[in-house]
């Protein structure tokens, strides 16, 4: 079966390793799963409908956040708490998130300008454009801006909702200011499922950048938590994907067969460079797919 893909799908085959590669690179250094990346690029160059980019992409995402997580496992002890309380929420929000991409796949075609386009592609690209751009705006503003005279070491933030004190409150290990609400931490969970859901990512682009700056984790941590949570939300957005027909199974294995070497590669980066400079680097990657996503979606216009 899978020679009979290969022969007839080498495009996909070659195309669906070569993303694994670059979703495990991400996983292991960022702790973002790449569905950012995988997500958009599995529709632009390999042409797959957005309901099954978003579906294949997560199940990669499952495959490759698992890998790194068996790779960094000595490490989890210290983020898992922090982890658990967001996870609560995951299921909830991951039931929406494809709740919505579900009811989206007979919306047909809509009139831009003189041409008519296919809406869900529509819808979700230019969501997922703004979605990134504001991301992007964010880590570069505060990266080269806010902390460009601050030192190369880990940064030892206070997070923006720390002020929030809904009971019951929690001390973790990897929060260095004291008790953390845990209600808002479900909410983050929440957040991050319907996210998976919605777009096909693991939530990594969101959760790490949620983690440093508005829970308070020092960017290590934050990294290895947001890979627990990614693996996470990505499990139960792939059962409810794969439950809708969303996922083409074959090209999964080709995905996660490239992730076995990427996720490789990208935690031996995580373990060489600072806190800082993997959000300088992560920055750059969100404006990647920024750039990537917004092509598309001009194209789209204009064809």
């Amino acid at each position: 079966m899978i020679i009979d893909f290969i022969i007839n799908n080498w495009i996909l085959a070659v195309g669906g390793l070569i993303l694994g590669i670059c979703s495990g690179v991400l996983t292991g250094l960022f702790g973002a799963g790449g569905g950012f990346i995988i997500t958009p690029a599995l529709n632009i160059f390999l042409g797959l409908p957005y309901n099954f980019a978003i579906g294949t992409s997560t199940c990669q995402i499952l495959g490759a956040s698992g890998i790194t997580l068996h790779r960094r496992a000595k490490a989890v002890a210290a983020s898992l708490k922090v982890a658990i309380f967001i996870s609560i929420g995951i299921p909830i929000g991951a039931f929406f998130g494809v709740k919505i991409v579900t009811n989206m796949k007979d919306l047909g075609l809509i009139k831009i300008g003189t041409k008519m386009i296919n809406a869900q592609d529509f819808y979700f690209t230019a969501f997922f454009c703004t979605f990134l751009f504001l991301i992007a705006c964010w880590l570069f503003f505060d990266n080269f801006y806010l902390r460009r005279n601050k030192s190369e070491e880990d940064d030892d933030d206070k997070g923006f909702l720390a002020w929030i004190k809904i009971p019951p409150m929690m001390n973790f290990p990897s929060i260095p200011h004291g008790a953390f609400s845990i209600p808002v931490l479900i909410f983050i969970g929440m957040t991050t499922g319907f996210l998976s859901g919605l777009l096909g990512i693991g939530g990594g682009v969101i959760i790490m950048p949620i983690l440093f700056y508005l829970v308070g984790q020092e960017t290590k941590y934050a990294t290895l938590t947001s890979t627990i949570l990614v693996f996470t939300s990505s499990l139960f957005s792939s059962i409810l994907h794969g439950l809708h027909g969303n996922i083409n199974y074959m090209l999964v294995i080709f995905l996660i067969t490239g992730a076995f070497i990427g996720t490789r590669i990208g935690v031996a980066l995580h373990h060489k460079i600072s806190g800082k400079s993997i959000r300088k680097y992560f920055a750059f990657v969100v404006l990647a797919a920024v750039i990537m996503v917004a092509i598309k979606l001009i194209l789209m216009i204009l064809r």
